[in-house]
């Protein structure tokens, strides 16, 4: 027996039992502090769940201002990605109902019909454009002469973004053309012609619409013994007839 009375005996256990649980409380500190410092994982850390694991949203703010395309960025989609370039159609197919691009109309001319009423041409076929409001101007002209005969040959394709802006002008040429004017069948959807002038100088308008273009020629005649107007006619209609098969607008 050591003399100590029951009180004093159970605060010396509980100041044991305190002092015990700030020991360990103090070792736990110091094994974290060092295992921290040292660089490597604590206990029970998975290193690849954290390699897998999404970025954090300042990380990914952080690429992005570094110039690397986000997700947006894919191949084909349309969408503007790192280089600022934006997908989309080509110039070459462009898109539908937009207008058409340059044409080359003298390569779609053959003015042998012209030549067949007796005249030779004397200069090679010039073409030109003009840009309207609402459509493009294309002209192919082309002098003969020969045999008493000057002719001046002029092929004209008025090309606009649809039909029914072509439609509405063939229309509006139908309604202002001579009284005479006649139908001519088998060119494009609708065509029609007519003859100006009966002596030495006479000229022979065609009009004739194809989908969005309105196609004229026009055949200017000098001379002391002029072809009939049939003959003018006939060979106005093969120009026409050929060269919308070669356009297809």
């Amino acid at each position: 027996m050591d003399g100590s009375t029951g009180p004093q005996r159970r605060l010396g256990k509980v100041a044991w039992w305190t002092l015990a649980g700030v020991g360990a409380v103090v070792v736990a500190l110091v094994v974290l502090a060092v295992a921290t410092l040292g660089g490597g994982p604590p206990a029970g850390r998975n290193e690849a769940a954290d390699a897998s694991a999404p970025a954090s949203a300042t990380t990914i703010a952080t690429t992005a201002m570094a110039g690397n395309p986000g997700p947006s960025a894919v191949s084909g989609s349309g969408t503007t990605g790192a280089t600022g370039a934006t997908a989309g159609p080509t110039a070459a197919g462009g898109s539908a109902g937009a207008p058409p691009g340059p044409l080359d109309l003298c390569g779609a001319v053959d003015f042998g019909p012209v030549a067949g009423l007796g005249a030779a041409a004397t200069q090679p076929a010039v073409g030109d454009h003009a840009d309207k409001s609402d459509y493009t101007s294309y002209t192919c002209d082309r002098p003969f002469a020969g045999n008493n005969l000057q002719i001046a040959a002029d092929v004209t394709a008025l090309v606009g973004a649809d039909a029914p802006g072509a439609s509405s002008r063939f229309a509006d040429a139908r309604a202002h053309a001579p009284a005479d004017a006649a139908d001519i069948a088998g060119i494009g959807s609708s065509a029609f012609g007519y003859q100006i002038g009966d002596g030495g100088v006479r000229t022979y308008q065609l009009w004739a619409l194809d989908g969005r273009t309105q196609l004229g020629v026009r055949l200017k005649v000098t001379s002391s013994t002029p072809p009939s107007t049939q003959s003018l006619r006939d060979a106005a209609a093969a120009v026409a007839r050929s060269a919308i098969a070669r356009l297809h607008t």
